[in-house]
């Protein structure tokens, strides 16, 4: 899993420059580039979830399998899809609670660093609820990005670093898990924060007053 999720991340890099050359190339307009870099990010982060989540899905109907393991494909499917919808219909709603289950998803992660064999056993259980949670948030964050780019970019790279940072600390015993599925996320965050800086600066240009500078100076 790990190696084909470098592979995937370092295909999206790939895929977010083309688009982006091809872009600049053709589009001279910034806010049309900045559009593009977010449409482009977010088409990244929902091929990696329906990916991970083929992968994660397999797993769990070979073990435990049976009713069970559809059980546990919904209940991480469901609140997902819930959030995303959430995040599309009512922007201004799923900011903070996405910023509060991200809180509380880094937080895990240090209770992992204190109290590592207690995780170690409840995840060799349950499965790679790290990894999964990781997923389960991103891809609303990513949808969230189409209508507040800045939020979710923040929100996805704290997705992407804390988990796995913090729970290093403790113990590497599912960090390279945890490391595959925040990459994806870590680098759409990373994109929606260039495009909410091109788009900074777009609206810099545009709230200048006509006739004048940048500094102010009348031409």
């Amino acid at each position: 899993m790990f190696s084909v999720t470098i592979f995937l991340a370092a295909a999206a890099l790939i895929l977010a420059a083309g688009a982006m050359g091809l872009v600049c190339l053709r589009q001279p307009d910034r806010s049309v580039r900045a559009r593009a870099l977010v449409w482009t990010a977010a088409a990244i982060m929902a091929a990696f979830t329906v990916l991970a989540g083929l992968f994660i899905s397999g797993y769990a109907l070979a073990d435990p399998g049976g009713l069970e393991g559809v059980i546990l494909i919904v209940s991480w499917a469901v609140p997902m899809a819930a959030l995303a919808v959430l995040a599309w219909l009512r922007p201004v709603w799923a900011a903070p609670a996405l910023t509060v289950l991200t809180a509380l998803l880094i937080a895990a992660g240090i209770w992992f660093a204190v109290d590592s064999a207690s995780w170690r056993a409840f995840e060799n259980a349950n499965g790679p609820f790290r990894a999964v949670a990781v997923l389960v948030l991103a891809f609303p964050a990513a949808v969230l990005g189409l209508k507040r780019t800045p939020d979710a970019g923040w929100l996805l790279v704290a997705l992407g670093l804390g988990p796995v940072a913090f729970s290093a600390l403790g113990s590497l015993a599912g960090v390279v898990a945890l490391s595959a599925i925040s990459v994806v996320p870590l680098i759409t965050g990373l994109l929606y924060l260039v495009a909410a800086r091109v788009s900074r600066g777009l609206l810099h240009v545009d709230v200048q007053a006509p006739g004048r500078f940048g500094d102010g100076a009348a031409e």
